[in-house]
């Protein structure tokens, strides 16, 4: 695990072993995934990834995770970062029942990136999911996360994002960056890797806020937030239409031509 925080390591294990408990009669298998598993983790702002792979029934077992999580918040008041759970079985990753909580991109950190913590390992049994895929659910996870009418207005305010704080903002600037590496080269990668590829292709006011955005990921928003909400008024709007043309020109290849016309709506918005 890509951390020596004892706190984080304590409240996954604790984790590990509520699962187990909870879900004996399963065949479980459970693994640390994200930049926990890849490197880059960030203490101020990344979150605590984990997968859980089941045999059998996966009836109630999202709300199940959520009572180990729930005392997982309540046991360790110092870890703030998010913890996102990804749950499933074999049949259902690979998609032959509709069950369970594995999209395409956690799918693939699973496969290339992720540690075991418990269990048996079962990747080698698990579908990969195509480039098509992968960037198919990355427009309509954009759309919905980054392109709904809340964010299209906060971009012609950009104070409003600066007040929901790190998490928030850094999310908000590196998301495309990582979204332009996967259709660039096919992979997943964390901040890292996927900020420096960004700065290594684009330059101007869009770099200099991915280049501000991995730094205040890793070590929080600077005291002057104006600077900030500078940085963000000056390049968010040509990072978004950056990332959003790539993607208008894969969803046309694809055929996929309703996401097409919504990614050529969020662009509308954001940049009138």
């Amino acid at each position: 695990m890509k951390s020596n925080n004892s706190e984080i390591k304590s409240l996954v294990k604790d984790i590990v072993v509520s699962a187990k408990n909870t879900f004996s009669k399963n065949d479980i298998a459970v693994y640390i995934m994200g930049s926990l598993a890849r490197g880059g983790f960030s203490e101020v702002s990344s979150d605590i990834d984990l997968g859980i792979v089941l045999n059998g029934s996966l009836d109630n077992v999202g709300a199940k995770i959520k009572r180990i999580l729930s005392t997982a918040h309540e046991n360790y008041p110092s870890v703030k970062n998010n913890i996102s759970v990804f749950w499933g079985s074999i049949e259902s990753i690979n998609g032959v029942i509709d069950a369970g909580r594995y999209p395409p991109f956690d799918r693939l950190d699973l496969i290339d990136h992720a540690l075991l913590l418990s269990g048996k390992d079962i990747r080698k049994m698990l579908v990969r999911p195509t480039k098509k895929e992968l960037e198919i659910a990355s427009a309509s996870f954009s759309l919905g996360y980054l392109g709904n009418q809340e964010r299209i207005e906060e971009f012609h305010n950009c104070e409003r994002i600066v007040e929901k704080g790190v998490v928030y903002v850094t999310k908000t600037i590196l998301f495309p960056a990582r979204f332009i590496y996967l259709e660039k080269t096919g992979k997943i990668a964390g901040n890292d890797v996927s900020y420096q590829y960004y700065l290594n292709n684009f330059s101007g006011s869009d770099a200099k806020l991915i280049e501000h955005g991995y730094f205040w990921r890793l070590k929080s928003l600077p005291e002057e937030l104006d600077i900030v909400t500078e940085l963000l008024k000056n390049g968010l709007v040509i990072l978004y239409s950056n990332f959003i043309d790539i993607y208008l020109k894969s969803m046309d290849s694809y055929g996929e031509y309703a996401l097409k016309n919504e990614l050529t709506q969020w662009r509308n918005n954001i940049t009138s």
